[in-house]
């Protein structure tokens, strides 16, 4: 689960922390960033929707990502790492449902 504090649009922090508390049978990370704006995609997927104009777009979008430029970007690539990597480890198995 991914928020962050200033998406106008949707209060994905408060919600991410309302999932936190409550019991899952699967393995649930809930991470909330300070900055990201509503479009908290990863930065590769972002690419590949807007190949061209990414930054232009997103600073048009969101009052945020022209205030925090640099925060924002460096929210959508710790995401597309974390996503990354919790795709391979349940590749090898080791992410799963408990019980």
């Amino acid at each position: 689960m991914i928020g962050v504090e200033d998406d106008v649009l949707w209060d994905a922090a408060k919600y991410n922390r309302r999932m936190e508390e409550r019991e899952h049978i699967c393995k649930l990370e809930a991470v909330v960033y300070k900055y990201g704006t509503h479009f908290v995609f990863p930065e590769s997927m972002l690419k590949m929707m807007l190949p061209i104009g990414l930054a232009s777009f997103v600073k048009f979008a969101l009052q945020s990502a022209r205030k925090h430029p640099k925060e924002c970007l460096e929210t959508r690539i710790d995401i597309d790492v974390r996503i990354r990597n919790a795709i391979e480890e349940w590749k090898r198995g080791k992410v799963g449902y408990g019980g």
